[in-house]
């Protein structure tokens, strides 16, 4: 079932958190709720409201997530957050253009 709502929560200082809810909001054409967590927190919850049933992904710490969705058990997956260094080391890896990179920040 289509998405009708979602919330990213993540933190006041995180682009990520900015740049998540925009890209959900451009592919999923939903509206997009920005719950924003201490300074330093990460990304630390996605929640996609559906008829159906919610389906979230919860980071409490700093290294496993739990994926819920209905009917199906919560599943734990290893997520940790990376290192300045190593989110450095993956762009200078691809110097190509990012197209998606690019409609996320035209269209936010």
């Amino acid at each position: 079932s289509p998405v009708t709502a979602i919330a990213v929560e993540g933190a006041s200082d995180s682009p990520s958190t900015l740049l998540l809810a925009a890209w959900l909001t451009l592919y999923l054409n939903a509206p997009v709720h920005i719950v924003a967590d201490p300074a330093g927190t990460g990304i630390r919850r996605v929640k996609l409201t559906r008829a159906t049933g919610d389906i979230q992904l919860i980071r409490p710490g700093l290294t496993i997530a739990e994926l819920t969705q209905p009917g199906q058990p919560p599943q734990r997956i290893s997520l940790p957050r990376r290192s300045l260094k190593d989110c450095l080391a993956e762009e200078l890896r691809r110097l190509d253009p990012d197209d998606v990179f690019g409609e996320v920040v035209q269209n936010a």
